[in-house]
C-alpha cells in the first residue's frame, strides 16, 4: 500500500473514531450495544394530548429483533386505532414492519439512516408514510411519519 493512501486511510479512522466518541458524549454516554440493537427504545412510551392518548411500547425480543404495538385511545376511553410493529434484521438488513388493526397486510420499510438513538426507515412505494424516523433524546423519544407534501411528528415520552 502506498504512504499517502496508508496515512489517509488512518486519518479517516480517526476522524471516524472521533465522531462515534462525540455522538457518544452528547447522548449521554448511550452504550455501544445500543448503536446495533435498538434497546434505547425500549420501554412505555406516552403522548397525551387534549383528544387523545397514543401509548407505544418497544420490547427487545433477541439481539436484532424489537417487537413493539401503538394504540390510539380517545378521550372517552375507545380505541381508536392499534397497530403491531416490529424491527427485524434480515440478511443485515433491518426492516421496520407496521401491521394497523385495519390493513389485512403489513408494510414494510428498510432501514435507511442509523445513528446514535436515531433510526430512519423508508419506502418510496408507500403512499404515507413514505419516511418513519425515530430519534431519543434523554427521556423523550419522536416518531416522525412523513412523505413529500405531509410530516407529522408524535413526541412521547417514558411513563
Amino acid at each position: 500500500m502506498k504512504p499517502k493512501r496508508k496515512y489517509v486511510l488512518m486519518l479517516l479512522a480517526v476522524v471516524s473514531a472521533v465522531w462515534i466518541y462525540y455522538g457518544i458524549l452528547v447522548q449521554k454516554k448511550t452504550k455501544y450495544e445500543d448503536f446495533i440493537n435498538f434497546s434505547w427504545m425500549t420501554g412505555d412510551w406516552y403522548m397525551r394530548t387534549d383528544d387523545v392518548t397514543i401509548h407505544e411500547h418497544w420490547d427487545g425480543i433477541s439481539e436484532h429483533v424489537m417487537e413493539g404495538y401503538s394504540t390510539t385511545v380517545g378521550k372517552d376511553g375507545d380505541t381508536l386505532g392499534s397497530e403491531s410493529l416490529r424491527i427485524i434484521k434480515i440478511d443485515d438488513k433491518y426492516y421496520y414492519i407496521a401491521k394497523p388493526s385495519r390493513k389485512k397486510q403489513p408494510t414494510t420499510f428498510e432501514m435507511v439512516v442509523d445513528s446514535i438513538r436515531k433510526v430512519s426507515f423508508y419506502n418510496p412505494k408507500n403512499d404515507f408514510p413514505q419516511w418513519i424516523t425515530y430519534q431519543r433524546l434523554d427521556d423523550s423519544m419522536y416518531a416522525t411519519i412523513k412523505n413529500t407534501q405531509k410530516s407529522i411528528v408524535f413526541s412521547f415520552e417514558l411513563d
